[in-house]
């Protein structure tokens, strides 16, 4: 029960902190967001790198790199390093461009965009409740679409580009310490040598700038901690569930903090989103009560 409290805990707060990061990045709107991308990395690698240096787990880390070159599957956390460095460059550019509301859109989408993929890569079969919500989801994409006059491209390749990391990640599971090391390893020097090639400077936007730069990487690797002991001690439905309060924080943190318009328009498309999410959550706990239900030993 404690560790089913300290995982819960752990879920809350890690989706909490990803959820107000919005905040945070639009804080940084004065720094280029390429800038503030390889900034990101950089500080990444050197917070990583100083918590495997507490933990003692350097031995580790070259171990899972010989094991991963051996088995041939270092291409997938190479593939997975530039996934999340286009995810979080996305991400960066849509807060600091008045897109927050978008964002928090992209990953309300994400979960159903997993299950498309599960059907398309997986071969997995579609269940009514999942059909239905993909539909609604569509619709709601279409209606963006047709208010916008464009494609929500952004929108659409941030949540693209969480799934297929995802996806990757289950093909390589690795602890989260571990997989962001090796990530931030892989990214790095590219980070660098473009920090060295930009004409923009790390202090030159002063003191406060240059301390949120720094805390790029303690506010990336803390809330990634949390996420691992959550998934370590919490189920994958609770989980799950916990996940929304990301989106909704963001959303919330558009329209009150960051002051962007969520009008009716807006609320017509997040609406079908919601519905689709609410006829995959309840279809997801029906299909859970049938195979408990099935599992469970007959008592004659």
């Amino acid at each position: 029960m404690e560790n089913k409290r300290l995982g819960i805990t752990s879920g809350f707060a890690a989706y909490f902190i990803w959820g107000l990061l919005g905040v945070f990045w639009e804080l940084l709107s004065v720094v280029p967001a390429m800038d503030t991308l390889a900034y990101r990395i950089v500080w990444s690698l050197v917070t990583i790198s100083l918590v495997l240096t507490v933990q003692k787990s350097w031995p580790e880390v070259w171990h899972v790199i010989v094991t991963l070159i051996h088995n041939r599957k270092i291409g997938w956390i190479i593939m997975s390093a530039f996934l999340i460095s286009i995810n979080w460059f996305l991400y960066i550019t849509m807060v600091t461009h008045q897109q927050a509301t978008e964002a928090s859109l992209s990953y309300y989408i994400m979960p159903l965009m997993n299950v498309a993929v599960a059907v398309i890569f997986l071969h997995e079969k579609l269940s009514r409740s999942k059909i239905i919500a993909l539909t609604l989801v569509v619709i709601g994409v279409i209606i963006l679409t047709i208010q916008t006059g464009s494609l929500p491209l952004n929108t659409l390749l941030m949540a693209a580009s969480f799934c297929f990391y995802g996806l990757i990640k289950k093909q390589v599971p690795l602890p989260a310490t571990i997989s962001l090391a090796l990530e931030t390893v892989i990214v790095a020097p590219i980070a660098l040598v473009y920090l060295l090639l930009s004409p923009h400077v790390m202090t030159q936007d002063g003191s406060k700038i240059t301390i949120l730069l720094i805390m790029s990487g303690v506010i990336t690797v803390i809330p990634l901690l949390l996420f691992a002991v959550a998934n370590k001690n919490t189920d994958f439905i609770t989980l799950s569930f916990i996940q929304y309060l990301n989106p909704t924080i963001q959303l919330l943190m558009a329209v009150f903090v960051l002051h962007e318009a969520f009008n009716w328009h807006k609320v017509i498309v997040f609406a079908f989103i919601w519905s689709g999410i609410l006829v995959f959550i309840f279809g997801s706990l029906n299909s859970a009560r049938k195979l408990k239900k099935a599992l469970k030993p007959n008592i004659r």
